[in-house]
């Protein structure tokens, strides 16, 4: 193996930032869900114009002058999410697991002789985002590989000048070698390291193509609101907005059952298979502000507006690789250094527009009409200029109308609950909307309650294998199964 010949290049900065950070960072967590306490979930989020409801926190924070009572709730919440790839064969992974949709207090502070009736406080936290997801793909190609995109990216630099993340695991790892092999007897090295590289893969030869990825984590939303009840007919507030980012995937990259390779020197025997292995982490915080207001035009109807301003978050990012080849003779692995990079992330504005009214006394629906747009997003660092990113998101993103429709109803002793909601597509020219459909059921006796929700979330996307110029999109199709449940205490 040419391992002995040169140590390994030094990774650095330059790389990542072509590798790790772009559009697809910026899209990720800009996007929210109807997620939180079961009530709030059970009406899909809903809840723009009706308050009292500590999910709505993130959402409208004039709901909280609502509270008449001080209150303590909590959600657990489980989660089945299955994807389905179309490419070649149609694969679908699941993952489940436990999160917490919800922790808050809420603190009423009722005011005599005033026409401010209360002034409410709150602190808490809610789930914005849940990011567990597995996706298996899996299908045939004879037109291209993987290690054509490598090579291209390849060609013209010298061996100690390759791209550490990908080329050169390749080239240590015998995927690709020089062309020229011949030896330079003097020094030991090849003789022309001019740049020129070929690859053991044909491109346009069949072969099985696999990718296993595994992702988790979420983003939650620390809040600190304040809001009043001025005359009980108008309702203000303010929330101060610190999400939190985690997010962690894993991918797994195979090709094998080659039809041919090519008969690029090597001592090591055909190659059989190879593997190509990403790592990333992501821990961010950011900072915003929303601003709300509701207003009851009478008994049985409200209407309700709030202003999002955009997040600015502070993100920390580790990336690295590892490339296996196994030939007939003998295995290879060469992993790369993990690679460390700070930079700023700025998500979209967002306004919602919102009405709920009251029939008989017993059942309620609510509306949300919201505008985001995706555009909007943007990435800085001192240390790199993300233009080209940039200028991509304001390419392929747009703006987009999300609503959310809810009904609640009175059967004593409990409340029936459901939702719809619909996530408009962030794409300029593809439809990826999204939809969620919801049900719940609870119990209030005044001094606590209980509300369970089912939420199922369906929608479609896309996985980029490698570069686009040379494999089209992969189709996929997302199904989330949620589970909430909230207690709740009034005090």
């Amino acid at each position: 193996m040419k391992k002995g010949l040169l140590a390994i290049s030094i990774i650095t900065l330059s790389s990542i930032t072509l590798l790790a950070q772009n559009e697809i960072d910026a899209l990720r967590f800009s996007q929210d869900g109807p997620l939180g306490t079961a009530r709030f979930t059970a009406m899909s989020g809903a809840f723009g114009s009706l308050g009292g409801e500590f999910s709505a926190l993130s959402l409208n924070p004039a709901g909280i002058g609502m509270y008449q009572f001080s209150e303590f709730s909590f959600t657990p919440s489980f989660n089945l999410n299955s994807t389905t790839s179309y490419y070649e064969i149609k694969e679908t992974d699941y993952k489940s697991g436990l999160k917490i949709g919800n922790i808050g207090v809420v603190f009423s502070s009722p005011r005599e002789n005033s026409e401010w009736k209360r002034i409410n406080f709150a602190i808490g936290w809610n789930q914005l985002a849940n990011y567990d997801n597995n996706i298996r793909i899996q299908g045939e190609n004879n037109t291209s590989s993987i290690a054509d995109n490598i090579l291209a990216i390849s060609q013209g630099y010298a061996i100690d000048e390759l791209n550490t993340l990908y080329s050169a695991p390749a080239f240590w790892t015998d995927l690709i070698n020089i062309s020229d092999t011949s030896i330079n007897p003097t020094t030991g090295w090849y003789a022309n390291d001019i740049g020129n590289y070929v690859s053991h893969i044909k491109g346009n030869s069949s072969k099985k193509q696999t990718k296993n990825i595994h992702s988790s984590g979420g983003k939650n939303e620390f809040v600190f609101s304040i809001g009043g009840s001025l005359n009980e007919q108008l309702y203000l507030g303010a929330t101060i907005g610190i999400p939190t980012l985690n997010y962690y995937e894993k991918s797994t990259y195979n090709e094998r059952e080659f039809e041919d390779t090519t008969t690029i020197s090597s001592s090591n025997g055909a190659l059989n298979s190879f593997d190509l292995q990403e790592e990333l982490s992501v821990y961010g915080a950011g900072l915003n502000l929303k601003l709300g207001a509701i207003l009851r035009v009478s008994e049985n109807l409200k209407l309700g507006t709030a202003l999002h301003s955009p997040t600015a978050y502070s993100i920390e990012e580790t990336y690295s690789t590892s490339l296996t080849t196994h030939f007939a003779e003998e295995s290879f692995t060469e992993r790369s250094n993990t690679n460390y990079f700070e930079y700023d992330l700025i998500t979209p504005w967002k306004v919602i527009l919102s009405a709920s009214s009251l029939l008989n006394n017993n059942i309620l629906f609510s509306a949300d009409y919201e505008i985001i747009d995706y555009s909007f997003s943007s990435m800085h660092s001192s240390q790199y200029t993300f233009t080209d990113e940039n200028n991509v998101i304001q390419k392929i993103y747009t703006k987009a109308s999300n609503i959310r429709l809810g009904a609640e109803m009175n059967v004593k002793p409990f409340v029936i609950r459901a939702g719809y909601s619909k996530y408009g597509s962030a794409f300029a020219n593809k439809d990826y909307s999204k939809e969620n459909f919801s049900f719940g059921l609870g119990i209030n006796n005044g001094g606590y309650y209980l509300d369970a929700a089912y939420v199922l979330s369906q929608g479609n996307g896309e996985h980029q294998l490698y570069s686009e110029d040379y494999i089209n999109p992969i189709s996929l199709v997302n199904t989330n199964h949620s589970l909430v449940f909230t207690l709740g205490f009034r005090y």
